[in-house]
């Protein structure tokens, strides 16, 4: 099988023909998580992505399950980001209230200093007051070699 595909490719180029080779952008590394918080759990898997020029995606991508186990509560899964003079925001990825499951797929830019951003689950009686961020649970992903 290497023959004939060496001799195709060898035939290719000696006619000028030109052999183009094109992938989706894959992931480069993995990375899982396992968040819990209050009545409420996530997880899923924390990936660096590859892009090309022509169409740039996001170099992080973060793809996983938020689960509610209590008819009262909410939870927010939130990923960070640089925000103003230095610091770390937080945006919302996915909210759940309410007994349930739901997926979600985030994907963000490297930090400041080129670290990974941080994944984090929250809960509270409200959707407000789990965006707030005052019971949480925080993944910090394995640092880059």
């Amino acid at each position: 099988m290497k023959r004939i595909f060496s001799r195709t490719l060898g035939a290719l180029a000696g006619t000028g023909i030109a052999l183009v080779v094109a992938a989706p952008p894959a992931a480069a590394a993995d990375d899982t998580f396992q968040l819990a918080a209050g009545s409420a759990t996530a997880y899923g898997t924390y990936q660096l992505m590859m892009s090309i020029p022509e169409r740039p995606v996001p170099p992080v991508a973060v793809d996983g399950t938020l689960a509610v186990n209590h008819r009262g509560r909410c939870a927010v899964v939130q990923i960070a980001y640089n925000g103003p003079a230095d610091g770390i925001e937080w945006r919302t990825v996915n909210s759940l209230c309410g007994r349930g499951r739901t997926t979600f797929q985030g994907r963000a830019d490297h930090l400041r200093g080129g670290f990974l951003p941080s994944l984090r689950l929250c809960a509270g009686r409200t959707m407000a007051q789990a965006e707030r961020g005052d019971r949480c649970d925080v993944h910090a992903p394995a640092s880059q070699s």
